[in-house]
């Protein structure tokens, strides 16, 4: 016997459990189901249990703050997967159910933040002093934002009957959960569905076995340039030797004739010639880009050249250095396992940048005719301004304005007979570089000085006078290892310089500049030369360097600037074509000092279960630290740079304010959440009553009338109706000892409130006695 109340106890006790259980979740129905199916089995009829108002017990108290732990835990699992970054893939299959994942989130999260309201709703209406009318409902308005300025909120917070401290915690408990419903949804979304991106793949630092002064010389002389290079006869094509400075010249003879065909000629006459953005220069380990960009206005003002050249190609030390590290880098990722993300296999796109450290040069030509009439012409010679440098870096007052079209300053160094005897047969486009003081020719690289095909016995010479600016400019590059192979390298400029006068000279501060905005290419601007601002390392070109850009080809009987020339640009003034030569050769060159540097250091590697070595892919994937090992004495004077590394495809990442700030409302919906079910393990309060309408309604209808509800049966428009105050309190039935429950507004003695008080475990439910002329329906 006594077995058997044992049993018929803790039966009693589970359903309660599993009732409080289904009713936390919203599952109502099941329980109603299995009455129904109970009372047809037992051929019982309908009759509505009494039920306990308020409960006091911990077990019940979580049992019913379980409503929090699948909305939470979602929440918790997207700010996990989001903080630590997880790579997906490059496909997502079926997108669109993340988004319904993440309204279903919305939903439960909705209802958890209506349980908190409820909670302290039903707690101040039963053991509390009571709220006024217009706070009855806020439980069930959670999910309109409205409710902030309706008539029901404004009466509750307006309330006289309300302590400021009670309308501060109900305005706060409000305005929290109504902000919380309406951003968890969106946030929820924002972090539960992945993002196309570049992501973190990696990182490492990188050494070339060259100095910094070796790789980015001040001042370029015969020692940069490697014994194997000839000024006399370059390598035929097929024979390339890729430290050279005038390797790979013939990508501008391409620039050019790209140039005169790129467009058909019935609708070049219209728009006139379109060059291309920038032609491929091969190296010995990767494929890099030679941009140039013809007809840049560099100085608007009267008097100077207002067509320039300006040219820059990535740095072909580095260039192979970051190409070889991303070829490594996707050899690796066969032994990355796929612990914490999924296949870095599965990618569209890997990209190896390096952004700071990294500078290549920058060249500009300008040019301005002259005319040699013979050996006898003692007429002074002069050179344009240089092109690119600040017109306050001039003295202008030693500006001669009668030899050259434009400004010139006079130059003593050669005379015009000189000029004449260059090397080179007559018939031919001949080219001699002249080294040109600083002052007055401040900011200049190298002069230099193009004179035209004549016949040998005509003693008029035509010429140009070209002034050219060379420098290493703050640059950032990149490379793609698309599938197994490497991509060209690109290059964009660091706009750092453009944005900070902080480099200036002091003469200088406080001048205003005139810069042209950076490009997301390399060389699609017009006002990138402008020092001293940029490019920050200028650069002074000696002439026995640059003859090195110039040498003859004996198995053509002519020189590369002759033979570029050849490919003049078609209508138009052929000194353009001059600048776009003259700045490409330099920059070109520029490119491949220290190019006889390799990368160095010993790569990590692990030993895999078969005993071979093979590449550590998850500590470079990791980012952890430095792939390749170096003897740090070896290295100390070696160039360092960062190589980063990046895959495209789908992730979870905080990258960007839109995740963090998705972040910050969940995160603040968690705490919300948490701290209502630490009050209620602690309080061990609970009440599952009034959280529908329906329930609601019938606790209204089953109250005493008021007259302080008169008129307003037909609606309400009056504030001061929602400010009443209103409570819930027990009162005896007419027949019988039960209590029943029941809405009492306005002020109430402490008599009543003491006799009606609402016990905490106490079961009511019962009805008043009906009058004989009521009907029941």
């Amino acid at each position: 016997m006594k077995l058997f109340t044992i049993l018929e106890a803790s039966w009693a006790a589970f359903q309660d459990g599993a009732q409080i259980f289904c009713r936390a979740l919203g599952l109502n129905i099941i329980v109603s189901g299995f009455r129904s199916l109970r009372r047809l089995a037992l051929g019982k009829g309908y009759s509505e249990p009494t039920k306990i108002a308020i409960r006091k017990n911990r077990t019940t108290a979580l049992l019913r703050a379980l409503i929090h732990i699948v909305p939470v835990g979602v929440a918790l699992w997207e700010i996990i997967i989001n903080w630590n970054t997880y790579y997906v893939g490059s496909i997502i299959r079926n997108l669109a159910y993340y988004q319904f994942g993440a309204k279903i989130h919305e939903m439960t999260a909705q209802a958890s933040l209506g349980a908190i309201v409820f909670s302290y709703i039903r707690y101040e209406m039963l053991l509390g002093q009571g709220l006024p009318f217009g706070a009855l409902f806020s439980g069930l308005q959670v999910s309109q934002a409205s409710y902030l300025w309706s008539l029901e909120f404004w009466g509750s917070i307006c309330s006289q009957q309300l302590p400021l401290r009670k309308k501060f915690t109900l305005a706060t408990v409000v305005i929290v959960a109504i902000t919380l419903a309406a951003t968890v949804g969106p946030s929820s979304a924002i972090l539960l569905i992945p993002r196309l991106e570049y992501w973190p793949a990696g990182s490492t630092d990188i050494w070339l076995n060259v100095t910094t002064q070796d790789l980015w010389p001040d001042r370029t002389n015969s020692s940069l340039v490697p014994a194997s290079c000839s000024v006399s006869d370059a390598s035929p094509i097929g024979a390339v030797n890729y430290e050279c400075p005038s390797s790979e010249w013939q990508a501008i003879q391409t620039y050019l004739t790209l140039t005169n065909n790129l467009l058909p000629l019935n609708y070049e006459s219209i728009a006139g010639p379109t060059s291309p953005h920038s032609v491929e220069v091969t190296g010995e380990q990767s494929l890099r880009r030679l941009y140039i960009d013809r007809g840049a206005p560099i100085n608007a003002a009267p008097g100077y050249d207002p067509i320039t050249a300006i040219a820059t190609s990535q740095h072909a030390a580095i260039a192979d250095a970051l190409t070889s590290t991303g070829s490594l880098w996707r050899l690796s990722l066969s032994n990355v396992t796929n612990s914490g993300h999924g296949s870095v296999l599965d990618s569209l796109d890997a990209v190896h940048s390096i952004t700071a450290g990294y500078y290549q040069p920058y060249t500009i030509a300008s040019c301005e005719h002259d005319v040699i009439r013979g050996p006898g012409d003692e007429n002074p010679v002069a050179f344009p301004p240089p092109p690119g440098s600040w017109v306050q870096m001039l003295n202008t007052t030693q500006f001669n304005d009668s030899i050259l079209p434009g400004h010139a300053f006079e130059f003593l160094g050669i005379s015009r007979s000189e000029i004449l005897d260059t090397p080179g047969q007559p018939d031919q486009s001949r080219l001699r570089w002249v080294e040109l003081p600083q002052n007055p020719f401040n900011g200049t690289a190298i002069g230099a000085i193009v004179l035209f095909p004549r016949a040998p016995e005509n003693l008029t010479q035509e010429v140009l006078m070209c002034n050219l600016g060379a420098g290493w400019g703050a640059s950032a590059m990149n490379t793609s290892t698309i599938f197994n192979g490497p991509q060209a390298v690109q290059s964009v400029i660091n706009p750092d310089p453009f944005n900070s006068k902080a480099s200036l000279p002091s003469n200088l501060k406080g001048v205003e500049m005139n810069i042209g905005t950076t490009d997301e290419s390399a060389l699609t601007l017009s006002n990138t030369f402008e020092l001293p601002i940029f490019p920050q390392h200028p650069i002074t070109i000696t002439e026995e360097w640059a003859s090195y850009l110039n040498p003859s080809l004996a198995y053509k009987n002519t020189t590369v600037f002759n033979s570029l020339m050849a490919s003049n640009l078609t209508e138009v003034d052929i000194s353009i074509t001059a600048r776009i030569i003259l700045a490409g050769l330099v920059a070109n060159g520029l490119s491949r000092i220290g190019s006889t540097s390799r990368l160095q250091g010993n790569i990590k590697t692990v030993r895999s279960s078969n005993g071979s070595l093979s590449l550590d892919g998850d500590y470079w994937f990791s980012g952890k630290g430095n792939v390749f090992e170096v003897d740090p004495v070896a290295s100390k004077n070696w160039v360092r740079l960062h190589v980063s590394s990046t895959i495209d495809g789908y992730a979870y990442n905080t990258v960007g304010a839109t995740p963090k700030i998705a972040i910050s409302f969940l995160l603040a919906y968690c705490l919300f959440a948490t701290a209502h079910i630490i009050y209620a393990g602690i309080s061990g309060i609970s009440s599952t009553c009034w959280d529908s309408i329906g329930e609601v309604t019938a606790l209204a209808v089953n109250s005493t009338p008021t007259t302080a509800l008169r008129n307003t049966c037909a609606g309400i428009t009056e504030l001061n109706i929602f400010k009443l105050p209103v409570r819930v309190l027990a009162k005896r039935d007419a027949e019988g000892d039960g209590e029943h429950l029941e809405l009492v507004f306005g002020s109430v003695d402490e008599k009543t409130v003491e006799r009606g008080t609402i016990k905490k475990n106490r079961v009511y439910g019962t009805m008043a006695a009906l009058a004989v002329h009521e009907k029941v329906l």
